[in-house]
């Protein structure tokens, strides 16, 4: 796998393995090989994958403890990658603490960094906007691109990947859609209090993000409810209403229409630390960017 010139891809998440996927075809276009982590969308795509991605999905300070053996691995892992004399470049999507420290490290090297969906330093933890000095990163909207640039960062905008997704899904049609989560440890703390809310509608719906969600929830649910794994390139258009975990896909739901409500359920000490630090009024991207609540926001702690 080091045998070429190759560069450095890291996703640790869902979101950022749908905005990875058309980031791994330019790449081997330009006849690099792409190595790293990502999901099934960025394997498919041509990443030769070093990692388990499920062993990155976390969510919260105790899943964080939970796995820290396994990401300190893997984080060892993808910093031999990249010292490597045949990478030419580093290419971070989201996912900051993994990709803070590679950024850094890529910087001490000169190597080329691109960070696509760089860390919301304007919800949380603005300090780390000094780290992406002379970096390139590609935002989604323009309020991001002003504050990166304070910070000195060349900054370019492109279309957030959700509002490419154009496809009808008959499915979803006059369905209440239940989104507990990209990750199993989100999906668990969640799922209790969203099947206490399908149970009362008989037009209910769950839907994963990825195979691995869908035998979790398949599992779980055990014929009580309907769940299916949700389509490629494929809109939420025609669903009757939406019950999500706060993340990308409350931006698809709004956008393309569908009354939505976030809904998670977290651990005490997350919960203390957003309190602390959490500098956004609202935790959903559609109320953030409006500056009012256009998606109704409800926290559980268990």
């Amino acid at each position: 796998m080091m045998d070429k010139e190759y560069i450095l891809c890291v996703a640790g998440e869902d979101s950022g393995d749908v905005i990875g996927k058309e980031i791994v075809e330019e790449i081997l276009k330009n006849k690099f090989q792409v190595v790293g982590t990502g999901g099934s969308l960025m394997q498919n795509a041509g990443l030769k994958n070093i990692a388990n991605f499920e062993d990155m999905a976390v969510n919260g300070f105790f899943d964080v403890l939970k796995k820290l053996p396994k990401l300190f691995f893997i984080k060892k892992k993808l910093q031999k990658f990249l010292k490597h004399q045949n990478c030419k470049a580093l290419v971070c999507i989201d996912y900051p603490g993994m990709n803070l420290p590679l950024m850094k490290l890529s910087k001490k090297m000169n190597k080329p960094i691109f960070y696509i969906a760089p860390p919301k330093i304007w919800a949380w933890k603005m300090y780390r906007g000094k780290h992406f000095k002379d970096v390139n990163v590609v935002v989604f909207f323009d309020f991001e691109k002003e504050i990166y640039e304070k910070f000195g960062a060349k900054a370019t905008i492109i279309k957030h990947p959700c509002f490419s997704n154009t496809k009808i899904c008959e499915d979803f049609k006059d369905k209440i859609l239940f989104l507990p989560g990209s990750r199993i440890e989100q999906v668990k703390r969640n799922l209790p209090r969203y099947m206490q809310i399908a149970k009362e509608y008989e037009d209910s719906l769950f839907v994963a993000s990825r195979k691995e969600i869908l035998d979790f929830l398949s599992k779980k649910l055990d014929g009580k409810f309907p769940v299916i794994l949700k389509p490629d390139n494929c809109s939420f258009s025609g669903a009757k209403a939406a019950v999500c975990m706060p993340g990308t896909v409350v931006l698809e739901t709004f956008t393309a229409g569908v009354p939505t409500i976030a809904v998670v359920v977290t651990d005490p000490f997350t919960y203390i630390l957003g309190k602390l630090f959490l500098k956004t009024k609202y935790l959903t991207l559609p109320n953030i960017i409006l500056g009012k609540e256009v998606v109704s926001e409800h926290i559980f702690i268990f």
